[in-house]
């Protein structure tokens, strides 16, 4: 006894097939298109948020790494003094 399985042919609508892809495509464009549309609304609020600050952001780093220096210092110099 022989065991054969004939299976059905798949049977694609070939026209609605393509109009689902070219669908895809169309809103891949359309995404792309609203992604770079609101990152350049994002960087052009952003350059003018920065311009409005009273210090650059170079500025602020700068004072920000000269404090943290200061505090691992500290704090390093407290533990050295602490252990000995």
């Amino acid at each position: 006894m022989s065991i054969s399985s004939t299976r059905p042919a798949l049977d694609v609508n070939g026209k609605l097939l393509g109009t689902g892809a070219a669908l895809l495509a169309v809103g891949g464009a359309v995404l792309m298109t609203g992604a770079a549309l609101a990152s350049v609304a994002l960087a052009q609020a952003a350059k003018k948020w920065i311009d409005q600050l009273e210090e650059s952001p170079t500025v602020l780093a700068q004072r920000q790494l000269h404090h943290l220096r200061a505090a691992a210092q500290a704090g390093s110099k407290a533990w050295r003094d602490q252990s000995a």
